[in-house]
């Protein structure tokens, strides 16, 4: 009798490219680098409607990539959303997602599927960042963490706003049940972040409402909420740049600190005591221009933290609705 044939897992690697040609040739060539004979892989490009050719680079020097091109720039969450769902009707198995500013080792695809293959309870999981470098000899340096994955390693795996409230439980799981080598940090940076299908397709994409930052924080949440577990691979790695195009810009301070409420607002973890006084010490900090995505005047401060309370307040019924929707996950407790 015919042994049946190996599974072999598809992979799909999203992405999402803004006026970011420059990082392309690295990032995608060392994607397509990734392809092994246990798995199929699929390589995609989401152009979010650049400017600077980066998806006539992308279409002329490779060609199997897979190129999406939206009209507008639609941010983080709703581009990689379009590539999730166009990988998702094309069967993938895993979603990996990728910044333009990386570099990925010939074999992290692979150790990653494989992880996943054999810990059916990891819905999501990542690779450590290195500093981004050059390659010797074709071998991809993981010399030094960057900044992120410092930070990750120094917080551990408390919860992600324990700089504000150090005594909020850890989201991390139990110790029975858990893969050696990981680190199950308050969430995997969606700069490498690789999913399972099957928790798109039961939790669904991320929150557009986030655009850009949190998002990625939230899916890791709504997971867990989920019974599946988060995690960072300790002996994995990636290099990564970091910063990408928005930096220590207005864009990035208003983004992140608008998000930064909405996160904790729909987060059914915290009481809602616990949530009004963290959120009155976050708006006494961007009242003087203090903010998690870097600091400017206490008048701009002012300005920015009024747009960002009206931004919030319009979104109050939405609010609401993943409050709810978050109670009935969190009850159902889905399982694989």
């Amino acid at each position: 009798m015919t042994s049946p044939a190996p599974r072999r897992p598809k992979v799909a690697t999203i992405t999402v490219g803004t006026n970011e040609a420059r990082w392309l040739p690295t990032c995608l060539s060392t994607l397509l680098a990734s392809n092994a004979p246990d798995f199929d892989l699929t390589v995609w490009y989401v152009d979010n409607a650049s400017t600077d050719g980066s998806t006539e680079l992308v279409r002329d020097t490779f060609p199997t990539v897979r190129i999406i091109e939206n009209d507008a720039n639609l941010g983080f969450a709703r581009a990689n959303n379009v590539g999730m769902r166009a990988a998702l009707t094309d069967g993938a198995d895993y979603v990996f997602l990728v910044n333009p500013d990386t570099r990925t080792p010939a074999d992290l695809v692979q150790q990653l599927t494989a992880f996943m293959e054999q810990w059916p309870t990891y819905g999501i999981c990542g690779p450590m960042q290195y500093i981004y470098g050059d390659a010797d000899g074709g071998t991809v340096a993981l010399d030094e963490h960057n900044d992120w994955s410092t930070l990750a390693l120094k917080l551990g795996e408390a919860d992600g706003f324990v700089g504000d409230r150090p005594n909020q439980p850890s989201p991390a799981g139990p110790a029975h049940g858990r893969a050696p080598a990981t680190l199950e940090h308050a969430y995997v940076q969606g700069a490498a972040f690789f999913v399972r299908a099957d928790v798109l397709r039961t939790l669904g994409l991320f929150d557009r409402v986030f655009h850009t930052y949190y998002e990625e924080t939230d899916l890791c949440r709504r997971a867990r909420w989920a019974n599946w577990r988060v995690a960072l691979n300790l002996d994995l790695g990636i290099q990564h740049y970091g910063g990408g195009g928005t930096g220590a810009s207005t864009y990035r301070r208003v983004q992140m600190r608008r998000n930064r409420y909405y996160f904790l607002l729909t987060d059914i973890s915290w009481t809602w005591p616990a949530i009004i006084s963290l959120a009155g010490r976050w708006l006494r900090q961007d009242l003087a221009g203090r903010s998690v995505g870097g600091n400017t005047t206490p008048l701009r401060g002012c300005a920015e933290t009024a747009a960002a309370t009206w931004w919030l307040l319009r979104l109050a019924p939405t609010i609401a609705r993943r409050r709810r929707a978050h109670r009935r996950l969190r009850a159902a407790g889905v399982m694989r």
